[in-house]
């Protein structure tokens, strides 16, 4: 069993901790988090298994989750947690940890712990987009890059990268972009507010009861997967009140502009049962029907292609990309995981 540290138990941490339990051959040896309420250790101890164990949108853990003095008891084995611990003051090796994730998308938290590897764990992972990282990687574009020798600190980029670039990759392969033109409808962030608040952004401080335009890190991030695309790709988001599901609105001016949309659903029905299987779908619908966001809970692909609103103009290609933000993108962060442990 190949040890791993987690750094930061929200959404994405506690949907790292469920993937990790499920794939097997991985341990959670350790948890740090922070307390800023400063509660007693066995209260929020006790707040993290609950919500480990009981999740809103996903439902119960199917593993059996406890607390005991302090700690989190998984199956029985427990599990040290670590509170208001900054990430170099943890003796991970000391706990068997070998992998170390930090799941809490703050850069500072990030830059701590990236600088660990590899003299005090083998490697770092982190869940979001950092330029220090040695490599960013995503499933379906560039885990051919991963060199073990050299790449320490690994970035497994953000969620929407990870669906925007995979279908990205497969036009420019077959057609050649030339721009493109994204939409992201987002779900609520564990940061986003009820009530209108200051923010240095100031409309992602209004209620996240309605809908907010905030910048979108898109081509930022996009292009650090896939840089011939650099300079490309414009992108917008609107923050929506709802609890998971990302959809994305992609328009894209082609090169060589395909013969029909039948043609474009070829291409992309045979890289899903290809070189992206698992990872980009090409849905339906229901009886030739649109299905919704909530008709894509818990997905695992990185992209699902509603073919309902795929549609082809000369050159323009507009698509529709759903995926959930949070699962999905676990199982991406677990696949990374499991090419670099392959290569231990």
């Amino acid at each position: 069993m190949i040890g791993i540290g987690l750094i930061g138990l929200g959404r994405v941490g506690r949907g790292l901790f469920r993937e990790i339990l499920c794939r097997g051959g991985y341990e959670v040896r350790a948890v740090s988090e922070v307390n800023p309420q400063n509660r007693e250790t066995k209260e929020t101890a006790a707040n993290l298994a609950y919500l480990l164990a009981h999740d809103t949108t996903y439902g119960p853990c199917n593993q059996e989750i406890s607390c005991t003095e302090g700690n989190i008891l998984v199956n029985g084995a427990q599990l040290r947690l670590f509170l208001n611990q900054a990430p170099q003051d943890i003796d991970w090796a000391g706990l068997g940890v070998e992998v170390l994730i930090d799941a809490t998308g703050d850069p500072g938290s990030v830059e701590k712990a990236s600088s660990l590897a590899p003299e005090k764990v083998k490697k770092v992972l982190i869940t979001r987009s950092v330029n220090k990282a040695q490599a960013t990687l995503a499933r379906g574009v560039n885990f051919d890059d991963y060199d073990p020798r050299n790449h320490h600190a690994i970035s497994c980029s953000t969620c929407t990268a990870n669906a925007l670039a995979p279908t990205l990759k497969v036009l420019d392969q077959a057609y050649g972009v030339d721009q493109v033109s994204v939409t992201s409808v987002h779900p609520a962030l564990s940061g986003d507010s009820l009530l209108d608040s200051p923010a240095g952004e100031f409309s992602a401080g209004r209620s996240g009861l309605g809908v907010r335009p905030v910048n979108s890190s898109v081509p930022r991030t996009t292009a650090q997967l896939l840089p011939e695309l650099e300079g490309k790709i414009m992108a917008m988001t609107l923050r929506v009140p709802t609890l998971v599901v990302n959809a994305l609105m992609v328009d894209v001016v082609l090169k060589d502009p395909p013969q029909s949309k039948a043609q474009v659903t070829e291409i992309f029905q045979t890289a899903s049962q290809s070189e992206l299987k698992d990872v980009l779908c090409l849905d339906q619908g229901f009886c030739g029907r649109p299905k919704v966001a909530g008709d894509f809970i818990q997905t695992t692909f990185s992209a699902v292609i509603d073919n309902n609103w795929l549609d082809l103009n000369g050159s323009f290609l507009r698509m529709l990309i759903w995926h959930d933000n949070e699962y999905a993108y676990c199982c991406r962060v677990v696949d990374t995981l499991e090419v670099i442990t392959g290569k231990f």
